[in-house]
């Protein structure tokens, strides 16, 4: 309803600003002329009836202080009270059809009443025994995901093993430092030869760190293309969620019926016209 709303016109300055707005000017009629008529002897002019005085009634200037507010009569109009023909069958037909629905619901009760039978007196007891079942216990299964586990599992500790042993044999081993001494022969009360000491190279730990840093990289590089996997899913499923919407917008989908507000008929306040005759014989008689 709001494309259908009521806009009043502008109010014309000149009605409050001229107050004869709407009222004629009377003009005065012209002065009749004599003129001789064709004959051989002029007659002598008829005396003028004088005639009445001429009154001019002007339309009182109307009040623009209020507004203009019609005046509404509002009529109770009385219908006759009369029955058609068809109003008594039509009236007997539905007392019929109401009378036919009745019956029918009195008979779909009675069908639906269940009536059981009553038990035979003296038979024995012909229910049959009821079986004996053993407890479910249930069987040992073995999960996808632990097996993955322990594989998983075996396989990194015999990497870090391999590693390990790598890394054992990689190591730098001295040699022993030679004897400069010049030989002399060994005598019984000689001590026994010097042995180094055992030492390590910061290069081992570094390895180590290093081994372990790339554990991690490789850890994240797999959760960071995990989510980039899930990311496009994600990306995917959104895509066709819209693509539904916008084939189900495209749909024509009716308009609904449009409701406006009734015309209401206001009776007329104009009197009825009464005919008058035109009196044509007595017009013709005179």
């Amino acid at each position: 309803m709001r494309g259908y709303r009521f806009k009043a016109n502008p109010l014309d300055r000149k009605i409050l600003e001229n107050r004869n707005f709407g009222i004629p000017k009377v003009q005065k009629p012209k002065l009749t002329e004599p003129y001789s008529p064709a004959i051989t002897k002029p007659k002598p002019p008829r005396p003028k009836s004088p005639s009445p005085p001429h009154v001019i009634k002007a339309n009182p200037v109307p009040d623009y202080k209020e507004p203009y507010r019609p005046v509404i009569e509002h009529r109770l109009i009385e219908l006759p009270v009369f029955n058609l023909p068809g109003e008594e069958i039509s009236k007997r037909k539905s007392q019929e059809i109401e009378e036919r629905i009745r019956q029918e619901k009195e008979r779909m009760e009675k069908m639906r009443e269940f009536k059981a039978q009553p038990l035979l007196t003296g038979s024995p007891d012909c229910l049959p025994t009821r079986p004996y079942h053993p407890p479910t216990h249930p069987k040992p299964f073995a999960l996808l995901t632990n097996d993955r586990g322990e594989k998983y599992q075996r396989e990194f500790y015999e990497k870090v093993r391999k590693e390990q042993e790598y890394i054992k044999e990689s190591r730098f081993h001295a040699q022993p430092l030679p004897n400069f001494e010049p030989k002399i022969p060994r005598k019984p009360e000689c001590p026994p030869p010097t042995e180094p000491i055992g030492f390590f190279f910061f290069t081992d730990t570094r390895m180590e760190e290093r081994h372990i840093y790339d554990e991690h990289r490789r850890f994240r590089e797999k959760e960071a293309e995990e989510q980039r996997i899930a990311k496009i899913r994600e990306e995917e499923v959104r895509s066709a969620e819209e693509i539904h919407r916008l084939r189900a917008d495209l749909v024509h989908h009716a308009q609904p019926i449009r409701y406006y507000t009734p015309i209401n008929i206001q009776p007329s306040d104009k009197k009825p016209t009464r005919p008058i005759s035109p009196m044509i014989g007595e017009k013709r008689r005179k």
